[in-house]
């Protein structure tokens, strides 16, 4: 029997920012240090979609994708104007066992062939609460269409070694493999798919 493990799809992919807030004297005074509508270009080396569903109804079985590319906008005053544009490539699948992986890209599952891709775009970008954001936009994966809503948390900014802006987001999603039309073995493998999403990005240079 063919090794099997989850489906799953990912993202994901996705942004948008929070505030970083700079101490200063008495009395202390909020400063947004990332300034308003910046771009920023995906890290794939420092970013990660991760993915889990039951097996056998026993334990959790854990995936990865490791191609991930994308571009975002934040916009820090008015968060509605931010945008995320992630793509993932699906054969880059990787379940630390290389033929479930091979049996996870056939047509049982994701079908790479045919649909070599997975994106998410976003439609909608809403501040909910301090450094936590809702972003809502179309997921296109094994040729559907759905809209997903990913909620994301400012985790972070920094400089990278040539000094470019760094910025961080993480968050956890669910899925249904079913709404995707990846219906196999319905009895071994779940049907929901918990997705978790790690971004860094730099920003892009001004030219």
């Amino acid at each position: 029997m063919k090794p099997i493990l989850v489906p799953s799809l990912a993202l994901v992919g996705v942004a948008l920012a929070g505030t970083f807030l700079t101490a200063a004297k008495a009395p202390t005074r909020v400063v947004a240090s990332i300034p308003a509508a910046t771009s920023y270009t995906v890290d794939a080396v420092h970013s990660a979609v991760i993915f889990s569903t039951t097996h056998l109804n026993t334990s959790r079985a854990y995936g990865r994708f490791n191609d991930i590319a994308g571009t975002f906008t934040v916009d820090m005053e008015k968060p509605e104007n931010s945008k995320v544009d992630i793509q993932i490539k699906v054969e880059s699948v990787d379940t630390a066992h290389g033929g479930r992986d091979d049996h996870l890209r056939g047509p049982d599952f994701f079908d790479v062939k045919q649909f070599p891709m997975a994106t998410f775009t976003s439609t909608s970008v809403k501040k909910t609460a301090d450094k936590k954001w809702s972003v809502t936009g179309p997921l296109s994966l094994h040729g559907v269409k759905k809209d997903v809503t990913i909620p994301l948390e400012f985790t972070g900014e920094g400089k990278g070694r040539n000094g470019e802006a760094l910025i961080g987001f993480h968050g956890t999603f669910q899925i249904r493999r079913s709404d995707f039309g990846m219906k196999f073995m319905p009895d071994m493998l779940g049907d929901a798919i918990d997705l978790t999403v790690s971004v860094e990005a730099a920003a892009e240079a001004k030219k």
